[in-house]
């Protein structure tokens, strides 16, 4: 068996980067890659912050396909809130192409990529960890000090290793189309039990001149209709449809989105990283800023760990503490908001649609809203609509 450092499972953006940290300061590193190529399937609606991009030291600009400045939020009867639209809040990317750009960093910087390798078992030996993959018809097996699943919503590293399960599973369906007339600075959504019950749906324009764009939506795993049933009803629901009218699907999109705080995302031998780890914003369903910015804690970790040769649970816990120290508390208030939203009725939604509609506190939204941290909403909000905590009181004892 040929032996490495680390093995990374799962070579999309978040083991991408990982891999390219730790090789870069001059470990071995073998990454996995189920598929064929970096980005294919495309599983993502691709629609990032802009200092998402700035964890990369290579050029995005071939990544950038338009500039997102608001959003129009459609409620259930057909009430409208428009945010933003004074200064640059998002960006539309080729998510495929900023995977294979973060992959080529980490092959470059030294790492053994290997596409079209599905990872079968992962087991610790007195030495290390064991790992096999299958590619083809031919099994592979390594051994290496640390092992990295950044293998996605339903990661096998984590399944493997006894690690806790995410909270709840999201499912989502999308498509790119052309033949739109969109606002481009613009995404819609809509939320509503009949349009994407359990979350929302999208159309994002990806062109400058809003020809083209993103759709998609995301349910719960427990409702009566598949997530197909409620993508085909898009292109015939009253709010969406005209959006939609001449659209034409280019390619569609499909995914899983793991939502939940994980207590545990290390082991001895072993660390959880990106989706694996359930590391993405509950009210948005983004998981690209999330992952990075735990990256960054996990790959520090291992390299610490590496140069020490010191591979326990209660030295990797170093991870743990510094990406829950980081992003914890974001993602719990995510999770009591998604608690909150999810119990609403669509008759509850258009209420809220009323009293949010109003113009003090669209100022505070559009003078505190974050995309990647929601929480910094709360205060400013509470302060305009003190009626709003009688929600947050009511739903005090759910979710968790």
């Amino acid at each position: 068996m040929k032996t490495h450092d680390v093995a990374i499972v799962g070579g999309g953006p978040i083991g991408g980067y990982v891999a390219g940290e730790i090789a870069q300061a001059g470990y071995d590193v073998v990454v996995f890659e189920e598929h064929k190529q970096a980005g294919a399937p495309r599983k993502c609606a691709g629609l990032v912050t802009p200092r998402t991009l700035d964890f990369f030291s290579f050029s995005t600009s071939n990544i950038i396909q338009n500039e997102i400045y608001g959003a129009n939020i459609h409620s259930p009867s057909g009430k409208t809130l428009s945010i933003g639209g004074d200064k640059l809040h998002a960006y539309a990317i080729d998510r495929p192409r900023l995977d294979a750009a973060i992959i080529s960093r980490a092959g470059t910087g030294g790492a053994d990529v290997l596409f079209d390798h599905n990872v079968l078992t992962a087991q610790r030996a007195t030495n290390g960890v064991v790992v096999t993959s299958k590619h083809k018809n031919t099994t592979k097996q390594i051994i290496c000090n640390l092992v990295i699943g950044a293998d996605g919503a339903h990661s096998k590293i984590r399944d493997i290793f006894h690690f806790p399960q995410p909270a709840e599973t999201l499912i989502g369906m999308g498509a790119e189309v052309t033949n739109t007339r969109l606002d481009p600075k613009y995404v819609e959504l809509f939320v509503g039990n009949k349009v994407a019950p359990g979350f929302f749906a999208w159309v994002i324009p990806i062109t400058e001149d809003g020809t083209k764009a993103r759709i998609g939506l995301c349910t719960l795993t427990t409702v009566n209709q598949s997530v197909k049933y409620y993508f085909s009803h898009l292109f015939k629901h009253r709010l969406v449809s005209p959006f939609l009218q001449k659209a034409k699907v280019t390619n569609y999109i499909a995914g899983s989105i793991p939502l939940g705080l994980l207590k545990k995302t290390v082991d001895t031998n072993v660390m959880l990283v990106g989706d694996a780890a359930a590391q993405v914003k509950p009210t948005s369903g983004g998981g690209v800023y999330t992952g990075l910015s735990c990256a960054r804690y996990c790959s520090a970790v291992a390299v610490e760990a590496l140069s020490k040769k010191i591979f326990t649970n209660q030295f990797l816990k170093k991870y743990q503490k510094a990406w829950v120290d980081d992003l914890g508390r974001e993602l719990l208030w995510g999770m009591r908001f998604r608690t909150i939203f999810k119990n609403l009725t669509d008759r509850h939604l258009d209420k809220y649609f009323e009293k949010i509609n109003d113009e003090k506190i669209l100022e505070a939204v559009n003078e505190h809203g974050d995309i990647d941290y929601p929480s910094k909403l709360i205060m400013p909000l509470l302060k305009k609509t003190p009626s709003l905590l009688k929600l947050l009181v009511h739903y005090k004892n759910m979710a968790f």
